[in-house]
C-alpha cells in the first residue's frame, strides 16, 4: 500500500510556509501512530496493533484453558498462550503479535511481527476537580474496534489476505458526581464489556471541591489468545457539563496561600506562573482541556494519547527612542548618549509602574512577594541610569565604550558574512557583505537587554575596587538569565571588548605588591563545561577578537602595541599541548589530505572574518618563534588575515597550550576541568599574571620552558636578534565569564567550587591602600533554580539576576512572550508514550514515520519542508544512541527503502548513496570533526536534487552517462538524514535550519530537556517540532507524559534545583592536594627559579614557608565567604596538614643523598622524587609513594577501575580447592 506523495491526503493546505508543513507533519504522526489513518470506518490490510503504537487498551484478563481452545470467531488471534491467569488490570504481560490473516506478502517487505512480551494497559482515564455543588458531568467515551474479514485477495504464494474494518464507538454517560459515595468505585456500563469506573472524594486540602477519577476499562476476559475485535483502539474520554466552566485547576496560586515557611523562590514562581493552570491529570494517557483566555475554570477536559504544547516565542523588546545602532553609539558624545539611552530607563520605569498597579490587585498573600520583586527591578533601573550617566560624563569610559561598540558592530557584520558564505559556498565575499549591508542598522544593532546588561557593568569594569565587583560583603555575580538562543553571547562579548579597551587605557596600575602591567596579559577568561560549546563559542569570540585587533592597529598609540589574541585552552585530546606536537600534526595533514580533518591545531574550519574554508595548507609552524600561524585562504585583497595581508601574523588564534602560556592572550576560552592541570603546568602561572621574564621572540617564558634558556638569541630565519629580560607581574584577569551556569553542578560542580577558591584568590590583588580587587564575574543561563545558593557555594558572592522577573513570567520588559501564531510560531512539543511497546520498537517506528513524512512534504512543498528533513535524535546515554545508530543502518533504512504496506507514506532514499547519512555528536567524536559536523548540519535538502522525482531523474541520467562511459560528478553538498546526539547537543549548537527533534526518554533533568530541545526551531522560517518519546516503564517519564501540557507550559519553573557541595569532607579530601599545589605553583610564577612554580620548585617548600602560610590564609578567607566558618575551619586544617605532609616528604627525600623533590615528573633512575601522582593510577599513598594525589581532570571524582581480561582461555577460569560446588534448584514440573 506504500504510495507516492500524491496519494496522501493532507489536512492543512500547503502554501510554501514551514508552518503549514509542521501542521501536516504533526497530523501525519497522529494518523500513523494513533489512527485512524483514513476515515472512521477505514479498512486496513494489517492488524491494527501492528499499525498503531498508541491509544489501545487490552482485555482485562487472559487465562489459560485446560484444553485446546477453539479459534476465535473472527479467525484473527493476536496473543500467545500464557502460563497462568494474567490479570490485565491495569497491566499484563502479553506476547502481542499481529493477525496471521493480515500478514503482508513478500513484496511488501514486512517481516513477521516480533513477540513483545510487554505490559499492555487495560484501562486509561483522567482525574479532574469540580466544585462540591456540581451535581453531574457528562463523560463521553470514544474508541474504535476492528474486525477481520476475508478480502478475497491472495499473496503471490496463494495465502489469503485478510482485512480489518474499523467501527467507531461514541457513548455519552451522565455521571452524577454529587451523589456518588466516597471510598467506593462506581461502575457505569458503556457498551458490552466496556465500563466506566468512577471514584469521587472530597479534596482533603479544600473541602469546597470534589476530586473525580474516571477510567475507561476493557473488562473482557479471553482464553489463551486475544482476538483483534476485543482490543479498544483510539480510546478517548471527554468530560463536560453542557458547556459550563466547572472544572477547577489542580492548584491556583491566587486562591491558595503558600505553605508556612515556603521557599521564597517557589513563592515567586507561583506568582509569575499564576495564570498557567492545570485542570486535569492523565492516567496512563495524557490530558488536555478547553479554557477561555484568563479563565480560572475550564469548560472541558479530555484524554489524549498524543498531547501537544507549544511554548511561545520569547522576543527581545524594542524601544524606538533608544539608540541601539552600535556604529552610532561608537561615535556619540556624552549628551548624545544621554539622549539616546535614557529613554531605556524611562520606559522601564513606566513599565514597572504598570506592574505595581497589577500587584495592587493581587491577593494579600501575593502582594508582599510582588512588592519585593518590583523593588529589585527598581534597583536595576537605578543602576542602569547610573551606568548611562557614568559613560556620558567619564571621557575614558566613553572612549572605551566607543571602542567596544565599533568592535561589536564589526563582529556582528562579519559573523553574518561568514554565516552566509558557509551556507552558500558559491557566494562571494562582496555579495555576502552587500546582503548584510542591505539590512541597514539592524545588521549591527544591540537588542535592548544586551545593551542594558553592558551598561549595568561598565562602572565595575572601569573601577577595579567597585563594591559590586570587589567588596567581599557586597560583590555579586551578574547572572544574565535569558532564554536559549536569545543573544546572551553577544552581551558578554560586548563586555569583553570594553574590558580590552579600559585595561589598555589604564596601563600600569599600582598594587600593594608593586606595579601590575595591564597593556598585555589575560583580560577575559571565559569558561564552559562541554568542548562542543567551547568550539562553537570560540568561533564567535574569535570574530570579536579579529575586530578588536584591526581596531587596535588603526591607533596603536591609543590601544597599545600588544596584539589582541584569543586562546583555546582545553584538553590535550582536543588541541595540542606543545609546538612539537603541532608541527608533526601539520606535516602529516599536508602530506595526507585524509588527515586534514584531524588537524587539532586548526579549531576554526572557516575564517571568522570572511567565512572562507580553512585547511592544513593555511597553517604553518615557525620553529624560530615557536609559533603556529593560521591564515585565511583568501588573497590579501579580500581578507586582512590572509598571507601578506594587513595582519602579518594571520588570524589572532592560539590553540597550542605552549603558545597560550608564553603569549598570554587577552581572551582565553577554556573548559572548567582544564584548571585541574594547574597543578602540573607551572607555565600556566602567566594566565594569572605571575611571570618573571619576557623574551622578545618567545614571549613570557617560565623556568620549565626549555626552548628559551638563553638571555640572548641571535638573528635567524629572517628574525632579528632577541633578548630575554626580567618582567614584572601582569595584571590578572578582570572579567570572568561562566556560560551555561546550570551545568556547573553535581560532582563536577562540587570540584569546580573547591578549585574556584584558588582561582578567585589567584585573580585577586590589593591596592596600595589595602582595598581588595577581584575580577568581575558574569554568568549566564536559561535554566537555573536556586541560583543564589549555587553561586554562593561556587563563588562566595551574592547574585544579581538580569533581567529580573517581576510579576508575570511572560513579560520582563526586556523580553516578552508572543502568543503562538503562524506569524510568530513557538516551539511545539508532541508527546508519545507507547505503553506496552518496547522502547526500541517505538524509536524505530517513530523515526520511520518522521523521515517518510519529511520526504512526502518535500515532494509536495519543496524547500519549506527542509527544516524537517534532518531528524535530530537526542539520547540520555551513549549506549542508547549506539543502539539507534545500528537500527538506522538496518531496520529504519530497510523500511524507508521498502515502505510500510499499510501506509500511504512514500519511500525515502538516503540523501546520497545507499546508506543513510547519519552524524553523531557525542564524546566519542573527535573535536576536529565536531566543527565539520556542525557545518554540514547547516546544509539544506535541495528540492532539485532530493525529491522523489529528482532522485529518479538523477538516477536515470547517471545510468545513461555510465552507459556512454561518461564521468558524472553529481555529489554536491550532502545534508544529513539524521543526527544522533547525547548531552553534548544541549548547548552550543546553533544551526538555524534544524526544525525536527526526537527526544528518546525524558532527560535526566528539566534544564537538560529545555536546552536540548531548544536546538531546533531557532528560526521563524523553520518552527520547531519536538517529539518527546517517553519510556512508559519509567515512572518519571510516565508522570511527565500524564501532565504533558502543563509541564511544558511551565517547564522553566519545573527546573530542578541542583546542588554543589565544594566544602564537604569528601570533596575537600579528594581535591585539596590539587588546589594547594595549583595555587602554590601559580603564586610562585613571579619568583622564577627560586619559587614554587617550576617542576623542581616542590623542593622550595621550606624556603617558601611564609608564602605558603599567606596563601593558606587567603584560601581560608575565601572559603569562609562561600561555605561559612565550618568550611573555613575544615579547609584550614586540611591545608596545614598537607603542607606538613609536603615538608615531611621533602625531609625524607633529602635524607637520600643528593635527592631532590619535584612535583610529578621524576625521571626514572635519577635523583628526583615526586610529590604527587595522578588519581587515575589508583595507588594508595604510603611511605614509599608520593603522598599527594591530584586529578588530571575535575571530572575524575572516583579512581578508574581497569579490568584486564587475558586473551588466554585457560586464565579465564580459576579453580579453588575446597570451594563448595554449585547447587541449582530443581526444575518445576509442567
Amino acid at each position: 500500500m506504500t504510495g507516492t506523495a500524491d496519494d496522501y491526503d493532507l489536512t492543512t493546505p500547503l502554501d510554501g510556509t514551514s508552518y503549514n508543513v509542521r501542521e501536516n507533519l504533526a497530523d501525519i504522526l497522529r494518523r500513523e501512530l494513533l489512527g485512524p489513518m483514513g476515515a472512521d470506518d477505514e479498512t486496513i490490510k494489517v492488524a491494527p496493533d501492528m499499525a498503531y503504537l498508541v491509544g489501545r487498551i487490552a482485555p482485562h484478563k487472559v487465562r489459560l484453558s485446560t484444553a485446546k481452545s477453539p479459534e476465535p470467531v473472527d479467525g484473527a488471534p493476536t496473543t500467545s498462550t500464557l502460563d497462568e491467569d494474567a490479570a490485565l488490570d491495569p497491566l499484563t504481560d502479553l506476547d502481542a503479535a499481529s493477525d496471521d490473516g493480515g500478514a503482508p506478502d513478500e513484496d511488501g517487505g514486512e517481516d513477521a511481527p516480533q513477540k513483545r512480551g510487554l505490559m499492555i494497559p487495560a484501562s486509561m482515564g483522567l482525574r479532574f476537580q469540580v466544585p462540591i455543588e456540581q451535581e453531574s458531568v457528562t463523560v463521553t467515551a470514544r474508541w474504535g474496534t476492528y474486525h477481520s474479514f476475508d478480502t478475497g485477495e491472495t499473496t503471490e504464494r496463494g495465502r489469503p489476505i485478510r482485512g480489518f474494518r474499523r467501527t467507531q464507538h461514541e457513548v455519552p454517560i451522565e455521571v452524577p458526581v454529587g451523589g456518588l459515595s466516597e471510598g467506593v468505585t462506581h461502575e457505569f456500563t458503556v457498551r458490552d464489556l466496556v465500563l466506566l469506573k468512577v471514584d469521587c472524594r472530597l479534596d482533603a486540602h479544600d473541602l469546597t471541591r470534589r476530586l473525580v477519577e474516571v477510567a475507561l476499562c476493557n473488562t473482557a476476559e479471553v482464553v489463551d489468545k486475544i482476538p483483534t475485535h476485543v482490543w479498544l483502539f483510539q480510546t478517548e474520554l471527554i468530560v463536560d457539563a453542557a458547556g459550563a466552566a466547572v472544572f477547577l485547576p489542580v492548584a491556583d496560586a491566587l486562591a491558595t496561600p503558600p505553605h508556612p515557611g515556603a521557599e521564597v523562590e517557589l513563592q515567586r514562581l507561583a506568582l509569575q506562573y499564576r495564570d498557567r493552570l492545570e485542570f486535569a491529570l492523565g492516567r496512563t494517557c495524557s490530558v488536555t482541556w478547553d479554557a477561555a483566555p484568563g479563565a480560572r475554570r475550564a469548560t472541558r477536559v479530555a484524554t489524549t494519547w498524543l498531547p501537544v504544547s507549544e511554548t511561545p516565542k520569547t522576543e527581545a523588546a524594542s524601544n524606538p527612542d533608544v539608540i541601539t545602532d552600535m556604529r552610532t553609539l561608537a561615535t556619540a558624545s556624552g549628551d548624545e548618549l544621554r539622549a539616546g539611552l535614557l529613554p531605556l530607563v524611562h520606559g522601564y520605569r513606566t513599565w514597572l509602574d504598570v506592574q505595581a498597579t497589577i500587584a495592587a490587585g493581587l491577593p494579600d498573600h501575593l502582594k508582599t512577594i510582588a512588592a519585593e520583586a518590583i523593588l529589585e527591578a527598581q534597583q536595576v533601573a537605578t543602576r542602569l541610569e547610573h551606568g548611562i550617566e557614568f559613560v556620558a560624563i567619564d571621557d575614558e569610559a566613553r572612549r572605551c565604550f566607543g571602542f567596544a561598540n565599533q568592535v561589536m558592530a564589526e563582529q556582528r557584520v562579519r559573523s553574518q558574512v561568514a554565516a552566509k558564505r558557509a551556507a552558500n559556498a558559491s557566494l562571494s565575499i562582496a555579495d555576502a557583505e552587500a546582503s548584510v549591508a542591505a539590512d541597514g542598522p539592524k545588521a549591527h544593532s544591540w537588542r535592548l537587554f544586551q545593551l542594558a546588561f553592558v551598561l549595568l557593568q561598565l562602572p565595575a569594569l572601569t573601577d577595579p575596587t567597585a563594591d559590586r565587583r570587589s567588596n567581599p560583603d557586597l560583590a555579586a555575580v551578574e547572572l544574565l538569565f535569558f532564554p536559549t538562543g536569545g543573544g546572551k553571547t553577544e552581551a558578554y562579548l560586548g563586555l569583553a571588548a570594553y574590558a580590552f579597551a579600559i585595561r589598555r587605557r589604564q596601563g600600569v596600575v599600582q598594587s600593594a605588591s608593586g606595579p601590575l602591567y595591564g597593556r598585555s596579559g589575560l583580560t577575559v577568561l571565559m569558561r564552559y563545561t562541554l568542548r562542543l560549546l567551547t568550539a562553537q563559542q570560540f568561533q564567535r569570540a574569535t570574530t570579536m577578537v579579529c575586530a578588536a585587533e584591526l581596531e587596535r592597529r588603526r591607533d596603536p598609540a591609543l590601544w597599545g602595541d600588544e596584539p589582541f589574541r584569543i586562546g583555546l585552552w582545553v584538553g590535550s585530546k582536543v588541541s595540542p599541548k606543545r609546538i612539537d606536537e603541532a608541527i608533526k600534526d601539520i606535516e602529516k595533514a599536508k602530506q595526507d589530505p585524509r588527515a586534514d580533518s584531524d588537524l587539532s591545531v586548526l579549531q576554526v574550519k572557516r575564517c571568522p572574518w570572511c567565512g572562507s574554508p580553512l585547511s592544513a595548507s593555511d597553517v604553518d609552524a615557525r620553529v624560530e618563534t615557536r609559533r603556529v600561524h593560521v591564515w585565511c585562504s583568501q588573497d590579501a585583497e579580500h581578507c586582512p588575515f590572509a598571507r601578506g595581508g594587513q595582519v602579518a601574523d594571520g588570524l589572532p588564534v592560539l590553540t597550542v597550550d605552549e603558545e597560550i602560556y608564553r603569549l598570554a592572550p587577552a581572551f582565553v576560552i577554556a573548559t572548567v576541568d582544564k584548571f585541574a592541570r594547574l597543578a602540573r603546568e607551572g607555565e600556566a602561572a602567566s594566565l594569572f599574571g605571575y611571570v618573571s621574564k619576557r623574551c622578545d621572540r618567545h614571549g613570557f617564558v617560565h623556568p620549565d620552558y626549555r626552548d628559551c634558556i638563553s638571555d640572548k638569541h641571535n638573528a635567524a630565519g629572517g628574525y632579528p636578534a632577541a633578548w630575554r629580560r626580567p618582567h614584572g607581574r601582569l595584571r590578572p584577569p578582570d572579567l570572568i565569564i561562566q556560560d551555561e551556569l546550570h551545568l556547573i553542578t553535581g560532582a563536577l560542580g562540587t570540584t569546580v567550587g573547591l578549585f574556584e577558591t584558588a582561582i578567585d584568590t589567584l585573580c585577586s590583588w590589593q591596592t596600595p591602600d589595602g582595598r581588595p580587587v577581584a575580577p568581575l564575574i558574569i554568568a549566564s543561563s536559561a535554566t537555573v533554580r536556586r541560583a543564589a545558593s549555587q553561586i554562593g557555594s561556587l563563588y562566595g558572592r551574592g547574585t544579581a539576576i538580569f533581567p529580573p522577573q517581576v510579576v508575570n513570567v511572560s513579560d520582563t520588559y526586556f523580553s516578552r512572550e508572543t502568543a503562538p501564531s503562524k506569524e510568530a510560531p513557538g516551539r511545539r512539543y508532541l508527546g508519545v508514550c507507547a505503553s506496552g511497546v518496547r522502547m526500541t520498537q517505538a524509536e524505530i517506528r517513530l523515526a520511520e514515520v518522521l523521515m517518510m513524512a519529511g520526504q512526502l512534504l518535500l515532494d509536495r512543498d519543496g524547500q519549506s519542508a527542509d527544516p524537517y528533513l534532518t531528524l535530530v535524535a537526542y539520547f540520555n546515554a551513549t549506549r542508547e544512541l549506539a543502539g539507534m545508530k545500528r537500527f538506522m543502518g538496518d531496520d529504519v533504512q530497510t523500511t524507508l527503502d521498502r515502505g510500510r504496506v499499510w501506509s500511504k507514506l512514500p519511500r525515502r532514499k538516503p540523501s546520497i548513496g545507499r546508506d543513510l547519512v547519519v552524524a553523531e555528536l557525542t564524546a566519542r567524536v573527535a573535536s576536529t570533526k565536531i566543527t565539520q559536523t556542525l557545518d554540514q548540519m547547516g546544509v539544506p535538502f535541495d528540492p532539485d536534487r532530493h525529491t522523489t522525482d529528482a532522485r529518479r531523474a538523477r538516477a536515470a541520467a547517471y545510468a545513461a552517462a555510465k552507459t556512454k562511459g561518461e564521468e558524472v560528478d553529481d555529489l554536491g553538498p550532502v545534508p544529513f538524514d539524521a543526527v544522533l546526539a547525547t548531552s553534548m547537543l544541549q548547548v552550543g549548537v546553533d544551526v538555524n535550519r534544524l526544525g525536527l527533534m526526537m527526544v528518546v526518554g525524558q532527560p535526566k533533568n528539566t534544564a537538560e530537556y529545555i536546552q536540548a530541545s531548544s536546538r531546533v526551531g531557532r528560526s521563524d522560517d523553520g518552527p520547531g517540532l519536538v517529539v518527546s518519546l517517553g519510556n512508559w516503564a519509567r515512572p518519571r517519564d510516565l508522570a511527565h507524559f500524564e501532565s504533558f501540557q502543563h509541564y511544558h507550559e511551565t517547564f522553566y519553573a519545573q527546573v530542578e534545583a541542583l546542588s554543589v557541595t565544594p566544602f564537604s569532607e569528601t570533596s575537600v579530601d579528594r581535591g585539596i592536594d590539587g588546589v594547594l599545589v595549583s595555587a602554590a605553583r601559580v603564586l610562585g610564577g613571579s619568583l622564577g627559579e627560586n619559587g614554587l612554580s617550576p617542576e623542581r620548585g616542590a623542593d622550595q617548600v621550606d624556603a617558601q614557608a611564609a608564602a605558603l602560610a599567606s596563601l593558606i590564609d587567603a584560601l581560608v578567607v575565601r572559603a569562609e565567604r562561600a561555605g561559612g566558618p565550618a568550611a573555613a575551619g575544615l579547609l584550614k586544617a586540611r591545608l596545614n596538614n598537607r603542607v606538613d605532609t609536603w615538608r615531611a616528604r621533602r625531609k625524607k627525600v633529602m635524607s637520600e643523598a643528593g635527592c631532590v623533590l619535584v612535583y610529578e615528573r621524576a625521571k626514572p633512575g635519577s635523583n628526583q622524587r615526586a610529590l604527587m601522582i595522578g588519581a587515575e593510577t589508583g595507588l594508595v599513598p604510603d611511605e614509599d609513594t608520593p603522598p599527594f594525589i591530584a586529578a588530571n581532570s575535575m571530572r575524575e571524582v572516583q579512581p578508574e577501575i581497569n579490568l584486564l581480561v587475558s586473551p588466554k582461555a585457560a586464565r579465564l577460569v580459576v579453580s579453588t580447592a575446597g570451594a563448595p560446588g554449585w547447587v541449582f534448584p530443581a526444575p518445576k514440573e509442567d
